[in-house]
């Protein structure tokens, strides 16, 4: 999504969920934009072309064309800069690049294709989630959750600092359960993954590529390639375990909507 419709997005707080996936739809495809018309929107995103058009009106826009001539003004207000020339730039590539792209390859000698489209399956048949991590994690799982959110799905991200009467009053209103835990042996994490198992709820975890208690309450686990030790992890050494989560958190979303 270009970083100047974030704006248009945050205007969106009182559109339903096609409303929203339509919105959501333009701003991840601000190339299509010079060709879009209102039939073409509503047949991407599985709406009405009078959907399409409450949109607008919710944004405040007279109708289609004013919209996506908003678009464009925002799209032109933050050009692209070109880089810098080699003989300019300030610094070179930092030495730990290659290792951090070496480790992101990595990760996916651990994915497997049908982990890739069970996610995928999950993404287009529910529209539930629930996300729980502790620490960093809940950074991560706040990520995914806006994320969803954007796709129209209903998320919850929710953490350490989080009473444990929520998930459990409010299990039953969410079909998937998303743990992120670097370890995988965090009794907060596995207390609430057995709840989400117990209350038929589907489990999906990110964990370092690990043998560890939580994938084994999984139905779905994805292992990040990990070169950091325990005791690196335990004083909060910069590693590429972070950067890759993300990295990959984004590729699965851009899977199950592309």
């Amino acid at each position: 999504m270009h970083n100047s419709l974030t704006p248009l997005l945050q205007r969106g707080r009182d559109l339903t969920r096609a409303e929203y996936r339509a919105l959501a739809f333009v701003a991840d495809n601000t190339y299509r934009i010079n060709k879009l018309t209102v039939r073409m929107l509503a047949e991407e995103t599985f709406v009405s072309t009078a959907t399409i058009m409450r949109l607008c009106q919710k944004l405040g826009f007279s109708g289609f064309s004013e919209f996506i001539f908003h678009i464009k003004l925002l799209l032109n207000d933050y050009p692209t800069q070109p880089p810098l020339p080699p003989s300019e730039t300030h610094q070179p590539t930092p030495l730990a690049f290659p290792q951090f792209v070496a480790n992101y390859q990595r990760t996916f000698d651990f994915i497997s294709a049908e982990s890739i489209s069970a996610f995928s399956q999950l993404l287009h048949q529910q529209e539930s989630f629930f996300l729980y991590g502790t620490g960093f994690s809940h950074l991560f799982a706040e990520y995914l959750a806006k994320k969803l959110q954007i796709l129209g799905k209903t998320a919850f991200a929710s953490g350490l600092g989080d009473s444990r009467s929520i998930f459990l009053n409010n299990a039953a209103k969410y079909r998937v359960f998303i743990a992120i835990s670097r370890s995988g042996e965090t009794e907060q994490v596995l207390d609430k993954a057995r709840i989400a198992l117990s209350s038929g709820m589907t489990v999906v975890v990110f964990t370092r590529a690990s043998f560890n208690s939580l994938s084994r309450l999984a139905d779905i686990h994805f292992q990040l390639y990990d070169d950091a030790s325990n005791e690196a992890v335990d004083v909060g050494e910069i590693t590429s375990f972070e950067s890759n989560l993300v990295m990959l958190i984004d590729l699965l979303l851009l899977h199950a909507t592309g």
